[in-house]
């Protein structure tokens, strides 16, 4: 009987009022919903996932900035990586060979000969500089080297010594040549980022004749020059670089050609008589075989072309007293 009596109790004592059982509901409804409502935003999982996404957004900004890093990132995704950097490895290569040419040493040879052989030869050097040592990379650099010389700039000049400086004229010296053999035309630093170009300038004169000046470059674009012969450096040979020089002859002055004018003069007058008279005698003479044997006579005494003759021949006559009293003792010329 006492299990009885005590199990009520002990069943109330373990079971809640109804008014307790409420109320204990509600509490645990606004715990439980406290609890979602409170729980931060930025957990770990989120903030990891957060900045992920900021240094994936940075990677991409950045390899997207840069044209390389944009070519490398396409070539992965598209599993050509490999195939991308032999070809970053071959046009790397191709700069260096590139950027060695452009920069290569290079010397040239050839030989002056001129005539009156007793001319004075003043020959020039030019140095001209193409700095490109501010350039940053490969890249860049090739993209100045391939830019043009300044020859605005002031180039640094010094004068090149020669036989012709030198010689004794009371003892009639001559120069049969001049040669010049492994001149620079181009160096460089040892870097490769500064280029030096050499240009010549090649001045042959004498008294009494109009001088002549040559002007002998390796660059093909550059500027005209006035008033001299621009001659080019060509290419003949690895290694072997040479000018077309075809030699100088000086044309005299008017003055300077008078007596070799007369002399002509009487030379081809004796000619004419000897024509006129085989022709009378019945043989054919050419104007052609006559032209001919007129032209040699002028060479023979220093005039290398008809123009030359008639050049000299119209400024001499220009002078008419002289021209009369010469036309006049050429006619009483007797010829052997």
């Amino acid at each position: 009987m006492e299990t009885n009596d005590k199990t009520p109790r002990d069943v109330h004592e373990l079971l809640l009022s109804e008014e307790e059982e409420s109320g204990r509901t509600v509490i645990d409804d606004e715990e439980v919903y406290d609890t979602r409502t409170k729980r931060p935003f930025f957990t770990t999982p989120v903030i990891i996932i957060m900045v992920v996404a900021l240094l994936t957004a940075i990677g991409l900004g950045v390899i997207y900035s840069d044209p390389i890093l944009t070519e490398q990132f396409e070539a992965l995704l598209a599993g050509e990586l490999g195939e991308y950097k032999e070809q970053l490895r071959k046009a790397q290569e191709d700069r260096i060979r590139e950027i060695e040419n452009l920069t290569s040493n290079k010397y040239g040879s050839l030989t002056l000969f001129y005539s009156p052989r007793d001319a004075k030869v003043t020959i020039t050097e030019k140095k001209f500089t193409m700095d490109c040592s501010h350039a940053k990379g490969e890249t860049a650099l090739l993209e100045c080297l391939r830019g043009r010389m300044d020859y605005s700039q002031k180039p640094v000049e010094r004068q090149v010594d020669n036989p012709s400086l030198h010689l004794d004229h009371e003892k009639k010296e001559i120069v049969e040549s001049i040669p010049l053999n492994d001149i620079p035309i181009q160096e460089a630093s040892e870097d490769r980022t500064i280029v030096y170009r050499y240009e010549y300038s090649i001045l042959i004169e004498k008294e009494g004749y109009y001088p002549r000046t040559f002007y002998m470059t390796g660059d093909k674009d550059r500027p005209p020059l006035k008033d001299v012969e621009t001659l080019f450096w060509t290419q003949r040979g690895p290694g072997i670089f040479a000018v077309d020089f075809r030699g100088a002859d000086l044309m005299p002055k008017p003055e300077t050609a008078k007596e070799n004018y007369m002399a002509a003069r009487k030379d081809v007058l004796c000619v004419q008589r000897e024509i006129e008279k085989k022709r009378k005698e019945g043989k054919k003479i050419s104007d052609s075989t006559v032209e001919g044997i007129y032209l040699e006579v002028l060479n023979r005494h220093g005039f290398k072309t008809f123009g030359e003759w008639n050049r000299i021949d119209e400024a001499l006559n220009a002078d008419k007293e002289w021209a009369a009293k010469f036309n006049k003792e050429l006619k009483k010329h007797k010829c052997e």
